[in-house]
């Protein structure tokens, strides 16, 4: 009886870690931007950025003068927030994709949104493009 446990209880585990390997992003299409920006793990020196709120899945952040990011979340943000204040929690020299959260003002979430992507833009006019182009979708 204790080995068809202990089987029974090494099978559940065994079940249990490849379901949670299998679990993927399911992004939408339009954010898988790979081919045609630069994908970056991490943005350095972030002092006094600005946000703008592309679509309720993506921000541009601009940081320092002229450096542009997309940075696409891993779920969107609740409709009902319309013009939220998006931040960090706490003040950070750098942003890390999968691991560091963009947080919404109002929000009833306290998670955040975890940062799927970010994608490196050349400038103001690339940002607008993207911006034009995701809303449009």
């Amino acid at each position: 009886m204790k080995v068809l446990i202990k089987g029974s209880s090494i099978f559940v585990l065994f079940i249990m870690v490849m379901s949670c390997a299998t679990i993927t992003s399911a992004l939408p299409e339009k954010y898988n931007l790979d081919n045609e920006l630069e994908a970056v793990d991490r943005i350095f020196t972030i002092k006094g950025p600005r946000w703008q709120q592309v679509d309720n899945q993506s921000v541009i952040l601009r940081v320092n003068w002229n450096d542009y990011y997309l940075l696409v979340l891993r779920r969107p943000i609740d409709k009902r927030y319309s013009n939220p204040s998006l931040g960090f929690s706490r003040t950070i020299s750098s942003i890390t994709r999968g691991i560091d959260r963009v947080f919404v003002e109002p929000s009833e979430s306290t998670t955040g949104f975890v940062i799927d992507k970010i994608y490196k833009l050349k400038g103001r006019e690339q940002a607008n493009e993207i911006k034009e182009r995701l809303r449009e979708d």
